[in-house]
């Protein structure tokens, strides 16, 4: 029951709103769980480790990447407060390059060759990312696997051109 409570809520406020496909599946543990109102709730780390988490496609995925850019509103609704995206990209004090989930590409760190203005969220080894830079407006949602790097820096430059010498 709160198993499927997650998924209704998820699909509801968030999936439906931005016009996802009904491709997309979230899986909790069944043996982490914590009480909320009075409710038992699925709880998962992030991704799809040890099969749960969100499973979705790039597509949907980048929805929510323009979610996350335009600072939680859709179609002149407020569907995430925008506190909490900047929560998602502040810097965390003890790992500076990481957020509340996503990687941080401020000091290039995470990607020397991608643009410091950068934040992603990536999965499965790091095989599925999504890349958010509000300096491009620029989304990328990916299932490249290796190379990522190389992948946003060629997209980042071809959106914005590197000054002439």
């Amino acid at each position: 029951m709160a198993f499927s409570a997650t998924k209704s809520v998820l699909r509801e406020r968030l999936m439906e709103p931005l016009g996802a496909s009904t491709g997309w599946s979230w899986h909790g543990y069944a043996d982490s769980a914590v009480e909320c109102d009075g409710r038992r709730l699925p709880v998962v780390s992030g991704g799809a480790h040890w099969g749960g988490g969100l499973w979705i496609s790039a597509l949907d995925l980048a929805l929510i990447g323009q979610l996350c850019l335009r600072g939680g509103e859709w179609g002149g609704r407020r569907l995430v407060s925008a506190r909490w995206i900047e929560e998602l990209w502040r810097p965390c004090p003890v790992k500076p390059n990481y957020g509340l989930s996503w990687w941080l590409n401020d000091h290039r760190t995470v990607w020397p060759g991608a643009p410091s203005t950068g934040r992603c969220a990536r999965g499965n080894g790091g095989g599925h990312l999504l890349w958010v830079d509000p300096a491009r407006d620029l989304v990328v949602s990916s299932r490249w696997g290796a190379e990522v790097e190389s992948l946003l820096a060629e997209v980042s430059a071809a959106i914005e051109p590197a000054p002439a010498a």
